[in-house]
Parts: C-alpha cells; structure tokens; sequence
C-alpha cells in the first residue's frame, strides 16, 4: 500500500490520518485506507470471484492502459511546441504505468499529477501579478488621465449650460413674453452623486482605488464592447446629470415679473398652453441658444445652422420674432420651406433662393454658389461647342 503513495497510483483521503510522507499514518488509518479502495472495486455477478476476478481485473487494467496511451498520444499533440512531451513509465515490478512530463534539463519526468498542479499555481501566480501591474498602471497614469479629462469636459459644459442661460435671460418674444430658462445639475440619486464626489475628489491612492473599484463594478453593464467603450460608459458624466427647462408666458404672469413654469414629462405641461407657433419657438429657443454659444468664442467663418422647414407652424409675427433673432445671433441659416414667403424675403436679410419649379413631369432647379462674402451668384453650365438639340458632342 504504501507502493501506491509512492508511485503517486492511489490518493490516500483527507479523512485518513497520514505521516510525512504521505501514507497512512499508522495501522489503522492504513486499514481504513484498504476498506476504502476496496470498495471502489467492481461489484456484481460481472465481477466474478477468485482466478475470475483476477483476470477481469486484468483487462480492466490492459484497457485502461491502452487509453491512456491514446490520451498521451493527443496530449503530446498539443504539447509538442512546449518540447515538454508526456511519457508512460513502468512501474518496477509491476504491471502499472506512470503518466510523466519529460524535462529535458532533468534525468527524470514529473509526474504528471504534480506537473499540473505546479502549472496551475504558476498560472494563477501570474494572473495575480498582471492584475495587480494592470492595476497600478491604470490608478496611476489612465485615471489621473481620465479624472482630469473628466472634470475638463464636465467644466466646459458648465461654462455652456451658463452662457445659454445668459442667452436666454434677455429673450422675450412679442406680447407673449414667451422665454425658457435651462439648467443642468446633478441628478438627485445616489449613484449620480457620488459619482460626482468621486470625479471631483483630490487625487489620492485612496481616490483611485475607488474609481477602480466603480469600473470593476459596472464592466458587466456593457457586455461586448470594447475597453475604451466600457470606460467612457462607466465615466460619462452626462449621465450624471439632468437637464430641467422652465417656460415663461406672459399668461403665467401675475404682475411682478416673469413666472416660469418647469416644463414635466407627467401631469401639467406649461406648453400645452401656448399656441402652436408659441411651443415651437420654445423649444427651438435652448437649441438656437446652444448653438449660439457654440459659437460664441474666438470663432472666424460662417455660424451655420440647418432648420427644417424655417416657417413651419408659425405665424407672421412668430416667424418675425424668429427671423429676428437669427439676424441678432448673426447665424448663416441653411433652411428650406415649402415656399419662399414675402416675409422670409423681407425679413431675413441677405438670402440665397434655390427654388425648385415644377412643370409637368419636369423641375427645374438653378445652383448658386455663395464663397462666405459678398451675394450668391447663380452658376451657368458651360455645354461646350458641340451642344447641339439637347446632346454635348
């Protein structure tokens, strides 16, 4: 018995008392031992009883050492690149067989048992290492990086929430009155601020094993996205945060100022008051507004803004109220309508006209090209000499 601890054949137990080496403490551990591997043996009329038993234990073995030949031969497959091939030995002897690892700086294999266990904590070692090298690396260059990034972005759009703000304090539209407020704060959850608090923290050891602990936390939210995606996920500020706009009319009013009403996604709409071209100048007012602060800094070129169908729901005096304050904001307006009304050619200024006219089956339509100074000129298609009924030669 104690041969099989020795040959590494048979594992003794956790609950059989064993010495230094391995084997049975003493007599009775080994007896408790042999009451153990004896019942693991073959029961039942196939198991057969003395020379019988002997012979069907035989070729039990004769097929359990041919696959274990035909396992070594795939597991040398694998390994051959490793130059660390398996190799069966026979035990002195006996009829058994031992599975080793060759070693070709040693005079003698180890044992595959034991080879595999030491691969297994040599693996596991290393994954350690890397986590804890990837883990320095990223709390000391990648989040004082991202931190500051993260407080610069989060600063700029402060200083644009204000200046539309600003934007939007001296706008009043007609007798109406009709103006919006905008502000951005942090949202009321927990979650949200105590991101906040995080971003917004002294850098510290301390600090940065927080935000790595936040990103180990929610990598799992976005399963399948790249690593820069994961990140930006777990530290985009914006989700920290939440727009509230308020509408003011001159309805709302009771005589000492403007009222502002919070405009809600649930219950009572303050826009659901206004008239029709009054909710679209609403809220086309943050959006103008947003816009015009984007350009509001050393900035040289056109401030171009697109707008789908310019009159749509407006009236004369809306639609004044708007043509006027793309004029104050000095905005190059790239719009369409679906027809170009005496009070566009009036009140916009300076306007470039691609009309598209239809006749039959057939439109129309005259290219001007505008080079950012000066008025539009309508550009001419040069058809060459060979133009003859209606084919360029």
């Amino acid at each position: 018995m104690g041969r099989l601890v020795d040959e590494g054949l048979a594992l003794v137990g956790e609950d059989i008392t064993t010495g230094p080496e391995g084997r049975p403490a003493n007599l009775t551990a080994g007896l408790a031992w042999a009451r153990n591997l004896l019942a693991d043996r073959p029961t039942g009329p196939g198991a057969g009883v003395g020379a019988d038993r002997l012979a069907a234990a035989s070729r039990a073995r004769d097929a359990a050492l041919k696959a274990l030949e035909g396992a070594a031969r795939t597991a040398n497959s694998a390994l051959a690149r490793f130059n660390r091939p398996v190799i069966l030995t026979n035990v002195s002897g006996t009829g058994w067989q031992r599975a080793e690892v060759a070693d070709p700086a040693a005079a003698r294999g180890q044992d595959l048992r034991a080879a595999v266990e030491a691969l297994r904590a040599a693996v596991a070692q290393l994954e350690q290492d890397l986590r804890a090298d990837i883990k320095k690396a990223i709390k000391t260059s990648m989040f004082a990086q991202l931190q500051r990034d993260v407080q610069v972005r989060q600063d700029l759009a402060q200083q644009l929430v204000r200046q539309i703000g600003q934007t939007l304090a001296d706008v009043r539209t007609g007798v109406a009155r009709v103006g919006v407020k905008v502000e951005w704060s942090v949202r009321k959850d927990a979650d949200a601020k105590a991101m906040v608090e995080l971003v917004n923290s002294p850098p510290s050891d301390e600090m940065f094993e927080r935000m790595y602990d936040v990103l180990r936390q929610r990598m799992d939210e976005s399963v399948g996205d790249t690593w820069a995606d994961r990140v930006a996920h777990t530290f985009d500020y914006r989700a920290w945060h939440e727009w509230t706009i308020s509408v003011t009319h001159s309805s709302f009013s009771d005589g000492d100022g403007d009222r502002f009403k919070e405009v809600k996604p649930r219950g009572m709409n303050p826009l659901e008051t206004l008239s029709t071209g009054e909710r679209r100048l609403a809220t086309m007012l943050p959006l103008l507004a947003a816009a015009w602060s984007m350009y509001s800094g050393e900035y040289r070129g056109p401030r171009l803004l697109s707008i789908d169908e310019l009159d749509a729901a407006f009236d004369d005096v809306n639609l004044r109220q708007m043509l006027g304050l793309l004029r104050r904001w000095e905005f190059d307006v790239l719009a369409t309508a679906p027809s170009m009304t005496p009070v566009i050619k009036k009140e916009a200024g300076q306007v470039v006209i691609h009309q598209v006219i239809t006749s039959g089956k057939h439109r129309v339509t005259v290219p001007w090209l505008w080079q950012g100074h000066g008025e539009a000129q309508p550009l001419t298609l040069d058809l060459g000499l060979g133009f003859d009924g209606g084919m360029a030669g």
